[in-house]
């Protein structure tokens, strides 16, 4: 049976990247509730051009996940992850100079230009064991979702003494506290020029493979779900709890989820990572229909199971996707699972903002439908836990 206790430096490993994630997390949830209201006050600003700035982040995002991953294949990964950090920065930056709504937009472009998800990704996958990677992703996953509560809370109360701008500065010093920990503390890989060369990827080789695809799927609707969520919830819970009383909902939902997923993971890695994925994709069809009963309480269940779930997924579909894909390529194989997930977010927000123009009930609906597709999709992938493949993404 093998060792589940983790070295003194894959923990440190493991803090290390966390942190720095966590710490980039927080600088985004914290800003986003008032960048809307803020682009009105923006030179040249129009409703379209305010939304282009809000959703050109995760194009841009969904577009270079896998030139990133790739990259980190190349050149080694904390090479990627710093350089992707300093773009992140530099688009903080911009955001507080910007005096017009095109700046802006830039700004957010660089922004969203430092994608470094799939990278990290990659990067547990190279120092943390198979039969205990599900545990790893657990640790990032709860560090995240700390910074996420945080944010929730910390977001309202430093908007009372900073202005946006002034946000986005803070959020660049947090970046950069992010950089220079992972500069200075993490070690750094080899350089991987050598090993990989260009054409030697089969990205058709990919499609061929169904347990890949049914993780990117899977992958794609969990991101649909997640922003499809937080675009009813709030609406269901406006007129109730108001805008500054929502954390009363998010805050302890996103504790319980942290809570139960260190116990899936633990479990995903005994080997049941279907049966886990598969309820995680269940609960959340359940606690969305509980929508349809009035009252906050209903819609605060409903977001308890949301949480849970998604937070168990998060956790274990990357974790699988590393499994399947080689060191040489996984970079790539993760970035393109990681573009899989923007995709989704850019679907989920697009059909669910436009049902519920028609009728709430249809939005609530759809989500409730595509937990139970994500259900569906996990409950065929091969084998009860996702292994090694020394095929085309090896």
């Amino acid at each position: 049976m093998s060792n589940t206790v983790f070295s003194k430096g894959e923990m440190k490993f493991l803090l290390g990247i966390g942190s720095a994630m966590a710490l980039r997390q927080l600088g985004l949830i914290m800003v986003m509730p008032f960048m809307a209201l803020y682009g009105r006050q923006l030179a040249h600003s129009t409703p379209g051009l305010i939304g282009l700035s809000l959703g050109i982040y995760g194009l841009s995002q969904a577009i270079l996940q896998i030139p990133f991953g790739h990259w980190s294949d190349r050149f080694g990964r904390k090479n990627a992850v710093l350089a992707g950090l300093f773009i992140f920065i530099l688009g903080l930056v911009l955001a507080y100079f910007a005096q017009n709504i095109y700046l802006f937009i830039l700004a957010r472009l660089l922004q969203g230009s430092g994608a470094i998800m799939a990278v990290a990704y990659a990067w547990v996958g190279d120092k943390i064991s198979s039969d205990r990677r599900n545990k790893g992703m657990s640790i990032i996953g709860m560090l995240v979702g700390m910074s996420a509560t945080l944010a929730f809370i910390g977001g309202p109360i430093i908007h009372r003494w900073l202005d946006v701008p002034q946000m986005f500065l803070l959020c660049a010093v947090l970046a950069l506290i992010a950089f220079v920990c992972i500069w200075l503390f993490l070690e750094g890989d080899q350089k991987r020029s050598s090993a990989v060369s260009a054409g030697e990827f089969s990205f058709s080789g990919l499609l061929k493979d169904e347990t890949l695809m049914r993780l990117f799927v899977a992958g794609f609707i969990t991101n649909f779900l997640l922003v499809s969520q937080f675009y009813i919830v709030p609406l269901l819970l406006e007129n109730s709890l108001g805008a500054d009383g929502m954390w009363k909902v998010f805050v302890p939902a996103t504790l319980v989820a942290m809570i139960v997923m260190r116990a899936a993971a633990k479990y995903a890695d005994a080997g049941y990572f279907i049966r886990v994925a598969g309820l995680a994709f269940g609960i959340i069809a359940l606690g969305t229909l509980t929508y349809y009963l009035a009252g906050p309480y209903w819609v605060g269940l409903g977001m308890h199971l949301f949480m849970t779930g998604y937070m168990c997924l998060v956790t274990l579909l990357p974790a699988g996707v590393t499994k399947l894909s080689g060191s040489r390529y996984r970079g790539t194989v993760t970035g393109v699972f990681n573009t899989w997930q923007f995709i989704g977010s850019f679907v989920g927000v697009s059909l669910t903002g436009f049902l519920w123009g028609i009728n709430p009930a249809y939005s609530i609906l759809l989500v409730a439908a595509a937990a139970a597709g994500g259900l569906v999709v996990i409950s065929k992938v091969a084998g009860e836990e996702p292994r090694g493949n020394e095929g085309v993404v090896s």
